[in-house]
């Protein structure tokens, strides 16, 4: 007979471990949302994100009204890999490992501190001290709060039931201004991961005393947003529904509302997969390293709404942070096909800039500046002489605005453009007068305001043309006021 094999304990060594695990990738906006995660699995309906950015006593609590911990559930949440991927899981969880609480802590700061209260109105507190742990190397867990946490219980007048994520000694969160302007960030990035829980209502986030506001990346709401219509695809272990949208010209959008589109990271970067599971945002664009799909200037209005299940975890390979996935083999050609149909749709758009998916009818068709033409086989560019302001123009000076005209469709450089789009998309002008400041644009607007006909009738038909002209149609403010000055109706 064969002999069992002998085995051994081979625990690993606590300090060493617990430092290792704040190496696993986490930014502070990944962290936070991490742990808005599990006050969303704990039914909170308002979730506060608070800090102190004092040099020396700086703290982040997060603080929830879910259903809180009673002392036995709080004492197996702080343990590290309390239910693993293989565990069945509420449907309204959002874990994934049993981690996120600790881990996504410990990458910020050295001392983490749960203040839980059920609705029984008993609390229970458990706090990792890395210190603390280092000088015992043992996984030894404090039951206790000490007097500066506290006080910001009492500061938080944290009373009903819930759960306070309290950090402490934030070595890598960092403090005073840093950590001021990193919140702008985290503020931004739970408004898109949480996105579809703030729209429906299901969920009030605030930062600082902040409101966030939900981001839809899809602008779904915008008339020239074309929805490519949702595609389900069985994956094996669940169904994975797949909704692409090209959206629509910048010039199109408000200049408000084109800076919200854009996203913390631009149009460029933000373009390619948003995957959702169960309703939360996992990845915000990127092709997900599919070959061949890169993030260029004119497929930059192609987003794709991905539904996955926690079901699809394994096969995604949704990682620790809830920041990453990999789709399965099975399912890329498909993603990849659906990918190039939106990316050429994008193009299209921009050739077209933004006619195409338009939905409102030539009443309201938008007047562009400049016109893509074909010339003996080449792609040129005209300014476009029905635009209310080169008509107005050349009513004016024609015999001196007409050779200008044409110097400048003769000089526009063409070559250079497309060899700095090649080489440094990110900085490529989004949108016209995106960086212009309200009171140059309002300069810009009087001086062609001034070149209109002085006929009161033709005057007002032109001044109500700029409405829908480019690039005064992302100011609608500015064009108000100036209708309003010249006398002509604004509405």
């Amino acid at each position: 007979m064969t002999a069992e094999p002998s085995d051994q304990h081979a625990p690993p060594q606590a300090a060493a471990l617990i430092e290792s695990l704040r190496a696993l990738g986490y930014d502070l906006p990944d962290a936070i949302a991490d742990l808005v995660d599990n006050s969303v699995t704990a039914e909170a309906v308002t979730v506060g994100i608070e800090y102190n950015a004092d040099a020396t006593g700086g703290w982040v609590a997060i603080v929830d009204d879910g259903r809180g911990m009673t002392e036995a559930q709080l004492h197996e949440a702080m343990h590290l890999g309390t239910h693993g991927p293989w565990v069945q899981r509420h449907p309204a969880d959002l874990g994934r490992f049993g981690l996120g609480l600790k881990t996504a802590s410990f990458s910020q700061a050295r001392r983490l501190t749960v203040i839980s209260r059920s609705s029984d109105g008993r609390t229970a507190c458990r706090e990792w001290d890395m210190d603390h742990v280092r000088r015992r190397n043992g996984w030894y867990l404090r039951d206790s709060l000490d007097e500066e946490a506290m006080s910001v219980v009492r500061q938080l007048n944290f009373r009903n039931h819930g759960t306070m994520v309290l950090w402490r000694n934030l070595d890598h969160c960092g403090t005073g201004s840093v950590l001021v302007n990193r919140m702008t960030k985290v503020r931004t990035h739970l408004g898109a991961v949480f996105g579809r829980h703030l729209s429906r209502g299901s969920l009030s986030l605030h930062v600082g005393g902040q409101p966030v506001t939900g981001w839809d990346p899809f602008l779904r709401d915008h008339a020239a947003t074309q929805d490519m219509g949702t595609e389900s695809i069985h994956s094996g272990s669940g169904v994975v529904t797949v909704t692409p949208f090209v959206l629509p010209h910048p010039s199109r959008i408000l200049e408000s509302a084109s800076r919200n589109a854009a996203g913390s990271s631009g149009w460029i970067r933000h373009q390619g997969f948003y995957v959702y599971r169960r309703q939360r945002l996992i990845t915000l664009g990127g092709w997900l390293g599919m070959p061949g799909l890169r993030q260029t200037h004119p497929t930059q209005l192609a987003r794709i709404s991905v539904d996955i299940g926690t079901e699809d975890d394994h096969s995604w390979q949704v990682d620790v942070r809830k920041a990453k996935v990999i789709p399965p083999a099975h399912l890329r050609d498909r993603l990849a096909e659906i990918a190039t149909l939106a990316r050429s749709r994008s193009e299209q758009v921009f050739r077209h800039r933004g006619s195409g998916g338009d939905r409102r009818g030539g009443r309201d068709r938008l007047v562009f500046v400049w016109q893509q033409h074909e010339r003996r086989g080449r792609t040129g560019y005209r300014i476009n002489r029905e635009h209310p302001v080169v008509v107005a123009a050349l009513a004016d000076a024609p015999d001196a605005v007409r050779p200008l005209l044409r110097l400048i469709e003769e000089t526009v450089p063409v070559g250079l453009i497309a060899a700095d789009t090649s080489s440094s998309p990110e900085r490529v002008p989004q949108a016209p007068l995106e960086a212009a400041e309200r009171e140059e644009v309002a300069l810009l607007l009087r001086a062609a305001v001034a070149k209109l006909p002085a006929q009161p009738t033709s005057r007002e038909a032109f001044l109500q043309a700029l409405k829908s002209t480019e690039p005064f149609n992302r100011f609608p403010d500015v064009l108000a006021e100036v209708l309003d000055s010249e006398g002509a109706p604004s509405s």
